[in-house]
């Protein structure tokens, strides 16, 4: 009778401990823990200005609508998002940017803008750049790129 009574003390222990303290505890557990993913994520404005900071055309790129209305100095028309890809690759390639910044951006529903300014080693740019929400992400519709 003994054995019984320890094994079932040992099994309802081990039960006891497996379980929340507090009901609430584990959701609020789950919850700082997607709190903590979400505040890892880089935004889209950071990963833009990266981007152009090392002339990623590829980076850049990936956030193209499927055409993309697109003015780089001589070059300007709407192309297809491989398109735009592809010029602008050529774009970092004969001007090395050194350095992006923001100097103005605005937002009005789901379309989103900004101005900045793209320094390379042998001119300064200037970056207008138009996007949209689709779905719960960005899409680029509009890239100039002109001397400044």
């Amino acid at each position: 009778m003994k054995k019984y009574f320890a094994i079932l003390l040992i099994i309802t222990g081990s039960v006891s401990i497996a379980q929340p303290l507090d009901p609430g505890e584990e959701e609020i557990t789950r919850h700082e823990r997607n709190a903590t993913v979400q505040q890892q994520q880089p935004s889209y404005e950071s990963i833009i200005v990266a981007a152009f900071k090392a002339g990623n055309a590829t980076k850049i790129a990936s956030y193209f609508a499927e055409n993309v209305d697109l003015s780089i100095l001589e070059t300007e028309n709407l192309y297809s998002k491989s398109q735009a890809e592809q010029i602008l690759k050529n774009f970092f390639l004969k001007h090395k940017p050194s350095d992006f910044t923001i100097v103005h951006k605005g937002k009005s529903g789901q379309s989103e803008y900004f101005i900045g300014e793209l320094t390379c080693e042998d001119a300064l740019f200037r970056v207008t750049l138009n996007s949209k929400s689709v779905d719960s992400s960005k899409e680029i519709s509009a890239l100039t790129i002109e001397v400044n």
